[in-house]
């Protein structure tokens, strides 16, 4: 669904036209089947924003995507909404879309299918369904009649949606037919809402299967496993989306594999059986032993390293990521199938250099790591269950390898195994406080905008205790009655909006004045860990990825809201 001219040249007279109509009117058929409020939908071709305006007053969060730049900034202008994300992106691909790494409870298309040249309604319909919630609905209206060839429209019909649905699983919920509401006697509409049986995807009963039931000769398969739901759920933001598969750098992999498995190795726990310790784990070489004096958490995104370490780390990744290619990317594989799960594509090296600069460009010069796509979304959202199944299953793994003769495996293994972020989150803000203050300059409180005095705390945005990011983007000065009352709750999208010219200045002040180096290490955190859509990011773009972040979240894990009020106020959730 490419740019039409005629939409550019023509939003004007086309925005009042779509706004004589209102959305009860045109979708009374769909009424009855909309989620409950607080539900996510995405409005692709949304217009005017008419359709996007009321699923948020009525309190639904809404992702609105319209091709054209010109209807773009009608929409924008007529309907300012915390509960809109507005975004230029369109069919087949919605590249932008998927990068949100959301899954929708329903997608609106309305008065769009007939723009999707018929070579590629396949391709976009897998896109929607891939993008679809369980229990989720797809709602389409199908314009009939004579095409309109100046806005570039081809015929459609009730039939061939329904036949492309089949192959994706999808069944059709229902079908009604309708006038035309703006009196055109040529024209008529068939309303089609579409569904998935179930999740549509089977993910979590092959994961399950992966954890539990697949043969493991060493704990290598389900290292891989938690080593992928980590970056799922706090690096996304390096991954690249495909028709059918995600790709993540494999030099991220092998780095958090060498983080998650160091601690282990360093502490005596057996990754195989006794029978095999002759061979010992491929990966631990004299340059991964020259390693032992850095920290897991040393092993991060933006880390500098120089000298022998760079070589020595560059050799152990390398060779990290052979070895995740050779074992268990390769036997990893569908049930009852000799076909490897993930597709793995190695680079070739270059010698090793005498600095080393963790960052995107590094991690994909090893290779390309590919997931199949209904996985990766199984590990993004459902990772709150998905990695302590993991991290027992290795647990015991090491227990039977060590036998009788380390008692303390249980209890040492899951403190190593814990996913410890760098140890310098509150304190480095705190050090940020008392820097601005001793320059003469006030620190306020983000959410209530009071005066710090020294009773205040240092606030995860998002709380640490359901998604642990010790980001700097993520820390936040606020009083301390404040920060107790938001305890572990999850701010709204009104709270978040109404803080963010405060968060932006205080970005300011804390971390983006303070050289090139901390500024460049700031967005590379962010661009990893949010879904950032911009290529040379700006605050404001990390404020837009916040807000969608928040959405899965508060999806994933049912987080209750927090509304934040200023200090000395009652403080509500909505």
């Amino acid at each position: 669904m490419a740019l039409i001219p005629y939409y550019e040249q023509q939003a004007v007279r086309l925005v009042d036209q779509y706004e004589s109509l209102a959305f009860e009117d045109v979708h009374a058929s769909l009424l009855d089947l909309l989620p409950p409020p607080g539900a996510t939908v995405l409005d692709i071709g949304a217009g005017s924003g008419r359709d996007a305006a009321w699923l948020a007053a009525h309190g639904y969060e809404v992702v609105a995507v319209e091709p054209s730049d010109a209807m773009l900034a009608q929409a924008r202008r007529l309907h300012a909404s915390n509960r809109i994300h507005w975004l230029s992106d369109s069919l087949p691909d919605l590249t932008r879309v998927r990068r949100l790494g959301l899954h929708f409870d329903l997608i609106l298309l309305s008065a769009v299918w007939m723009h999707v040249p018929p070579a590629t309604r396949q391709r976009a319909l897998r896109k929607l369904a891939t993008l679809l919630a369980p229990r989720g609905r797809i709602a389409i209206s199908l314009r009939l009649g004579a095409p309109d060839s100046e806005r570039a429209m081809h015929a459609v019909s009730p039939q061939e949606l329904s036949s492309l649905a089949l192959q994706f699983g999808l069944r059709v919920v229902r079908t009604t037919d309708s006038p035309d509401k703006l009196g055109r006697s040529e024209v008529a509409w068939t309303n089609v809402v579409l569904g998935l049986p179930d999740d549509g995807l089977g993910a979590l009963p092959l994961l399950r299967h992966l954890i539990l039931v697949d043969e493991k000769s060493s704990t290598y398969k389900v290292a891989l496993l938690r080593v992928l739901a980590r970056i799922a759920d706090t690096a996304a933001g390096l991954a690249r989306y495909e028709a059918d598969a995600v790709v993540v750098p494999l030099g991220l992999v092998a780095l958090f594999w060498m983080r998650m498995v160091k601690p282990l190795i360093e502490h005596g726990l057996p990754q195989m059986p006794a029978s095999r310790l002759g061979t010992g784990p491929g990966f631990v070489t004299d340059s991964f032993n020259a390693l032992q004096p850095l920290a897991p958490v040393e092993l991060r995104i933006g880390a500098v390293f120089g000298g022998q370490t760079a070589k020595h780390l560059h050799r152990s990744l390398s060779q990290i990521a052979q070895l995740i290619r050779d074992m268990p990317a390769k036997y990893l594989r569908w049930p009852a199938s000799d076909k490897p799960i993930f597709t793995v594509s190695r680079r070739r090296q270059l010698s090793a250099p005498e600095r080393l600069l963790i960052d995107a460009p590094f991690l994909w010069s090893l290779g390309d790591f590919r997931v199949p796509l209904e996985l990766w979304q199984a590990l993004s959202h459902y990772n709150v269950w998905v990695e302590p199944v993991l991290v027992s299953e290795w647990v015991r793994l090491m227990e039977n390898y060590a036998g009788r003769s380390r008692p303390d495996v249980r209890a040492l293994a899951h403190t190593l195994l814990a996913w410890a972020d760098p140890v310098r989150d509150t304190r480095l803000a705190r050090t940020a406080v008392e820097r601005i203050r001793a320059a003469g300059k006030p620190v306020y409180c983000v959410w209530s905008g009071a005066r710090l005095k020294d009773d205040y705390d240092v606030d995860h945005c998002f709380p640490y205790a359901a998604w642990p990011c010790g980001d700097a983007w993520n820390l936040m000065p606020a009083a301390r009655r404040i920060n107790i009352q938001k305890s572990n709750r999850l701010v709204t999208q009104a709270g978040l909006a109404r803080a963010s010219e405060r968060i932006v200045d205080w970005w300011a002040d804390a971390w983006l004045g303070q050289g090139e180096e901390q500024g460049r290490q700031f967005f590379l955190e962010a661009s990893q860990t949010l879904p950032v859509l911009a290529s040379s990011p700006r605050t404001a773009d990390i404020i837009d990825a916040m807000k969608l972040h928040r959405i899965r979240l508060a999806k994933d894990q049912g987080l209750r809201p927090w509304e934040p009020a200023s200090l000395g106020e009652r403080v509500t959730a909505d």
